[in-house]
């Protein structure tokens, strides 16, 4: 973590996965964490022979229009700029749910629907992604997505995500202890105009997720409006977070280099208006 600290789709995300980002949230209603996290599933996607961004566009259009269940709250797609990432050289579809029984209830009306079967198969030659082997996380959300700034109209950002594990014997308690350091770090910085934000992906994966067999306990994502706008904060972290870093350094690591993507917001509940552009 030369500072996400990209889930990214997969940002992902994403996700906003990179990326359909809420608010900070207080728990009332336990005192096992400071936020409240959102579900999160990340899907590996392989791009096909007809891939390209009008036939993306398309696809996405289409999927669209499809009623979408009240219980998501957003979907990303992250395109690796990387081809050595820690995940591999693999895109993802990230989607933000109010829970996992929400999502599994959506799920289980989508491989029943007909139509839904019929879109997969129209743009298999687009982009397959593989529904099944999901990859699940929780995803707490330490500041706001339009805390330096509003989005970018055509749903791009850039993602960076760390894969990283915990040390010393800690645990997701004390990465969540630690979050409220970082987040005030994150506060006072520099970085208006950005649309700097950042979350952090605490892993559920089961056995049977695509890439349960790689090693990481959590996710540390960043997202921005741009590579420049990362280079920001990432300039703001080495030059002003050193002692924040050094708390960090006693729970967790994580590589010297995040993955990296190219990513778009998909579809966002609260912002049903905005239509990626690629």
């Amino acid at each position: 973590m030369n500072k996400i600290l990209r889930l990214t789709f997969l940002s992902l995300s994403v996700a906003f996965f990179a990326t359909g980002c809420s608010d900070e949230k207080k728990d009332n209603a336990s005192n096992e964490s400071l936020f409240n996290p959102v579900f999160n599933e990340f899907m590996a996607c392989e791009k096909g022979p007809e891939y390209s961004s009008e036939n993306l566009a398309k696809m996405i259009a289409d999927w669209r229009a499809f009623p979408f269940s009240e219980e998501l709250l957003g979907a990303f797609f992250h395109n690796p700029i990387n081809e050595q990432n820690t995940f591999g050289p693999t895109a993802w579809w990230e989607l933000e749910w109010t829970s996992k029984e929400a999502a599994d209830g959506a799920w289980e009306q989508w491989s029943n629907n007909q139509e839904a079967s019929g879109w997969s198969g129209k743009y298999s030659n687009v982009l397959v992604c593989n529904e099944e082997g999901r990859n699940s996380w929780d995803l707490i959300y330490p500041i706001s997505v339009d805390l330096f700034g509003e989005p970018n109209d055509s749903g791009y950002f850039y993602s960076q995500y760390w894969s990283c594990n915990y040390t010393n014997d800690a645990n997701r308690k004390d990465m969540e202890n630690f979050i409220p350091t970082h987040k005030a770090f994150i506060e006072g910085s520099d970085l208006e105009d950005t649309g700097y934000h950042y979350g952090v992906y605490f892993d559920r994966r089961s056995e049977d997720a695509s890439h349960s067999n790689v090693e990481t306990s959590h996710l540390w994502a960043e997202w921005a409006r741009s590579p420049q706008s990362m280079d920001v904060q990432n300039r703001n972290f080495a030059n002003n977070g050193q002692s924040t870093f050094e708390v960090f350094n006693e729970i967790g690591e994580c590589p010297e280099n995040p993955d990296i993507y190219d990513s778009w917001v998909l579809y966002l509940k609260d912002k049903p208006e905005l239509v990626p552009s690629f």
